[in-house]
């Protein structure tokens, strides 16, 4: 039971402190990290969102930044919505 406690414990702290990194990032790298968990490319996200490409590789770089991971694949494997 204590350890059943304590792995709980652990999750909910790392999704707390998942969620405050995400309070981190702004409406419109919040917008972008949706369209990239959706698997979309820069491209399309520049399309849907009506924004310059480079925005997008901006945002991407600022998301990945801020949410301290090294790929898209990454985003897409994070179990957290926006």
């Amino acid at each position: 039971s204590g350890i059943l406690a304590g792995i709980i414990g652990t999750v909910l702290l790392w999704r707390v402190l998942a969620r405050n990194k995400l309070k981190s990032l702004s409406v419109q790298e919040r917008k972008v990290l949706q369209k990239l968990k959706e698997g979309k490319s820069n491209k399309e996200i520049s399309e849907e969102l009506n924004i310059g490409i480079n925005t997008v590789k901006s945002h991407v770089s600022k998301i990945l930044s801020k949410l301290k991971l090294k790929s898209r694949k990454e985003i897409i494997d994070m179990n957290l919505k926006p």
